[in-house]
This record gives structure tokens, C-alpha cells and sequence, in this order.
């Protein structure tokens, strides 16, 4: 299981409908997306949610890294953003643990991806361990939230898909336009 996420920040001024429309018209594309576990088309718009960007950022969640491959580099998937907004930055990280929530399988309204840098020194063992153990009890609204492992940069990322307002402390938060399963 993998993570990974492109995040493109768009002009201040820049028309948050023209993203919206993007995605009302072609983000069913990706449903039943061979490898796919699923892919969040997410917004931040500034000014909204303590926002101070308008960002387009989709986060996906990839069951194997065939899929993954076939999208970034298959053709006509990825090519649609490089040709769209220039070639961004992907980040990707290697999953830990995915697990649905209370509010699933709800539509999610929301969000959050929470990085934690470990510790310098540290052996990441124990606090992936810790992590993973808050994911028994998850709270009320969250429909599914993905643990994640950058191990170039040692950052813990958990990302949560909510059903309503997320909490103020999770996290970087971000408007849910549309979410695509993919096959098995």
C-alpha cells in the first residue's frame, strides 16, 4: 500500500470554480481505477478554513504500485496535469495501516493530513507502533484515515477523510470535491 499526493498552488486570485468544474467533469475518471484504493480530488481555498492559499492537492491511497506506475507515467493521466499546470512535485509514502472509520462508507466532506516528524535518533519502531494504536478508537465523522511513512524525511503522515467539520489540531484541512474507488 502507498501514498502519494501532488500539491498545486494556484495564484491568490485564482478562480477556485475553474478546479471545482475539473473535477465535476472528469473526476468519475478515476473511479474503478485499476490498483486504486482510493483518490481524494481535494481543494484549500484562501480565505476559507484559515486557508492562506488556494491549492488544488488530490491525495491517493494505492493498493499496489502498479497502478500507481500506470497513472504517473502510462499516459494520459498524469500527462492531463503536466500539460494543465506544469510538472509538480509528487510526494509519496510507503502505507502503514488504513482503516474505515465510524462514517464509513459516507461521503466525505473533508480532509486532513497531519505530519509528525520523528524524532532524529529514534527508532522509528515505537512511534509508528503508537500511532497505529490511536487508529482503534476513531472519533465520530471519520469515514477512513490512511497511516503513512516517509522514510527519506522520517515524517508520520495521517491522512483522515471526514464526514463532518473536522477538529481544529488535525491538521492541514481540505475541502473533499469528489472520491474515486478503484478495483481490487
Amino acid at each position: 500500500m502507498y501514498a502519494m499526493q501532488y500539491e498545486l498552488t494556484l495564484p491568490a486570485d485564482y478562480d477556485m470554480e475553474i478546479i471545482r468544474k475539473r473535477v465535476r467533469n472528469g473526476g468519475h475518471r478515476t473511479d474503478g481505477f485499476p490498483g486504486l484504493g482510493i483518490k481524494a480530488y481535494l481543494i484549500r481555498e484562501r480565505g476559507i478554513d484559515g486557508s492562506p492559499v488556494n491549492q488544488y492537492a488530490p491525495f491517493y491511497v494505492w493498493r499496489d504500485i502498479g497502478g500507481m506506475n500506470e497513472f504517473l507515467w502510462g499516459g494520459g493521466w498524469f500527462t492531463r496535469i503536466v500539460e494543465d499546470f506544469g510538472r509538480p512535485p509528487v510526494r509519496h509514502w510507503t502505507g502503514v495501516d488504513f482503516r474505515p472509520g465510524p462514517a464509513n462508507p459516507t461521503t466525505p466532506r473533508y480532509a486532513t493530513k497531519h505530519v509528525e516528524q520523528l524524532a532524529p535518533g529514534v527508532d522509528p519502531a515505537e512511534p509508528v507502533r503508537a500511532a497505529r494504536e490511536e487508529l482503534r478508537d476513531l472519533p465520530p465523522g471519520v469515514r477512513s484515515v490512511m497511516l503513512a511513512v516517509d522514510p527519506q524525511q522520517w515524517e508520520l503522515v495521517r491522512f483522515t477523510l471526514w464526514t463532518e467539520t473536522p477538529p481544529e489540531a488535525t491538521g492541514t484541512r481540505y475541502e473533499v470535491l469528489h472520491l474515486s474507488s478503484g478495483n481490487a
